[in-house]
């Protein structure tokens, strides 16, 4: 096993779709830990509220996760971390060669919200009520594994499926952009849905006509990859619940978009359940990859 890339996830002050009595925030940390640890290649810190944090700290990292949104409600204005925070991130990336990684709704960032345009850039994608971002209706989502394979995707099923997850649409990506999975943003399930959209999360829809919403009736990207100087940027939108991330391929997927985050290759060949290791309990690598 290769030496363990240091891995810095910054968390915290998110809306109570993600921080309440039954789901909090802090869940997706630990079982993110508990997943990139248990294949031996990561070790994982966490930081709550990292804002004005500086280089003296994020240098320290190989690949930083963002679980942040910066908010406490929907219709609120983010705070984003602030100029110094902003700095070191993009420098971490550009400069130094190192990796961003932006988990489930942390990579919704709002034009008036403070976040500097180069984050849009660096993830080659750009989430806001602008392009109509929105939660497709809750249920049964079927995920497409794009093609051709990249090392991140190699050896995960080409279609597969999620149940209860937030399904973000309505992303915009960028040239250059590579995208590993998608989804079919249907326009008849939102018309069929009982009640959509959910009273507590605006989206836009032009003219109130729905299928005039950015992406609908198309394969909209639910992870991708791009470049960004020197380094690398991985953004994943799924997520939301632990039924995911008890998902083979999730389990497969997400530890490999890290490390090439981290490094640019992928060396992870995922969990392996034969013999004595189908009783090892999830996330199913226990430290030998």
């Amino acid at each position: 096993m290769s030496e363990r890339l240091q891995v810095l996830i910054l968390s915290g002050h998110m809306t109570r779709e993600h921080d309440n009595e039954h789901r909090s925030f802090r869940q997706h940390n630990v079982w993110l830990t508990q997943l990139l640890e248990d294949t031996g290649r990561f070790r994982v810190r966490v930081i709550e509220d990292p804002r004005g944090l500086g280089t003296e700290v994020i240098d320290r990292y190989d690949v930083v996760i963002v679980i942040f949104e910066g908010r406490d409600g929907y219709f609120d204005k983010a705070v984003g971390f602030g100029e110094e925070t902003d700095a070191a991130l993009l420098r971490f990336v550009h400069e130094h060669g190192k990796g961003m990684v932006w988990f489930h709704g942390s990579a919704a960032q709002e034009d008036d919200w403070g976040y500097p345009e180069e984050y849009n850039v660096m993830r080659g994608a750009k989430l806001s009520q602008k392009t109509s971002l929105r939660p497709r209706p809750w249920g049964e989502a079927q995920l497409d594994t794009a093609e051709p394979r990249h090392p991140i995707t190699e050896g995960i099923s080409a279609r597969w499926t999620v149940t209860g997850d937030d399904i973000l649409t309505g992303v915009e990506v960028y040239e250059g952009t590579r995208v590993l999975l998608t989804t079919f943003d249907d326009l008849e399930s939102y018309e069929k849905a009982p009640v959509w959209p959910m009273s507590h999360y605006p989206v836009n829809i032009p003219e109130g006509d729905k299928a005039r919403m950015y992406g609908v009736d198309t394969d909209q990207p639910l992870a991708w990859i791009n470049e960004y100087g020197a380094g690398r940027s991985f953004t994943i939108t799924i997520g939301h619940d632990i039924d995911t991330f008890r998902r083979i391929e999730f389990i497969r997927l997400f530890p490999r978009g890290v490390e090439w985050a981290a490094t640019g290759e992928v060396t992870l060949q995922g969990p392996d359940r034969r013999g004595e290791r189908r009783f090892l309990p999830w996330p199913y690598y226990n430290g030998e990859g």
